[in-house]
């Protein structure tokens, strides 16, 4: 079976909804099944893939994690989010089958590998040390050789658990500070969920940028 449509269909459900999902909602929304949150009903991308219903779409995560084009981003919740190599994907797919093998055609770049958890957490701890330095982010995702997504990944991993970070000195070099505090000021209530930043400031800001204000914001 051809997956690359239906992860096509996923990837844009998780960047619409600008959040991790769970499988069950990441189903639901698919088949055009309401959730429990009104929110996720209203997506554009909801019932996409209705009439599928019967598809065996845990085969086809588990098939998109395996390739890395998705991971967990919330280990308790299990919600799933999409990799940089699932953005690219998005934007230009390609033939994959469910056993994995490429298709001879067509060039597949290799996933990254699978982080442990203790390789993480020693991650988290560099990134403390480099933030408490205030050395660049991207200046470690470099040396880290990783993705400034897999950096605000670990940044929001840590807001979790209740380590807050102060990463303006880095946000500051990049989005000027009227700039920010007028992104502040527009948003109704204070709320800095993605959908609402992305509605509001998607033409302008790219979505590394509004991850790093919805941070430094909320």
């Amino acid at each position: 079976m051809d997956i690359q449509d239906k992860l096509v269909k996923i990837i844009t459900i998780i960047q619409e909804a600008g959040q991790g999902l769970t499988r069950e909602q990441l189903q639901n929304i698919l088949v055009g099944t309401p959730t429990e949150n009104p929110e996720l009903d209203q997506l554009e991308s909801f019932g996409i893939a209705i009439g599928t219903g019967s598809d065996d779409w845990n085969t086809v995560f588990n098939i998109a994690m395996s390739e890395g084009f998705l991971k967990i981003k919330n280990q308790k919740a299990q919600t799933l989010t999409y990799t940089p190599e699932g953005k690219k994907f998005r934007k230009k797919p390609h033939t994959i089958s469910v056993n994995g093998n490429k298709n001879s055609e067509t060039e597949i770049t290799s996933p990254n590998p699978t982080i442990s958890t203790s390789e993480r957490s020693k991650r988290q701890i560099k990134l403390i040390q480099t933030i408490d330095r205030k050395i660049a982010l991207d200046d470690f995702a470099e040396n880290e050789n990783i993705d400034l997504d897999d950096v605000l990944d670990d940044l929001e991993a840590l807001l979790a658990m209740g380590k807050r970070m102060d990463i303006t000195y880095f946000v500051n070099e990049i989005i000027n500070p009227e700039d920010i505090a007028e992104v502040k000021d527009s948003l109704p209530s204070g709320k800095f969920d993605m959908k609402t930043m992305t509605n509001e400031w998607g033409d302008v800001y790219n979505e590394q940028e509004l991850r790093l204000l919805r941070y430094i914001l909320s």
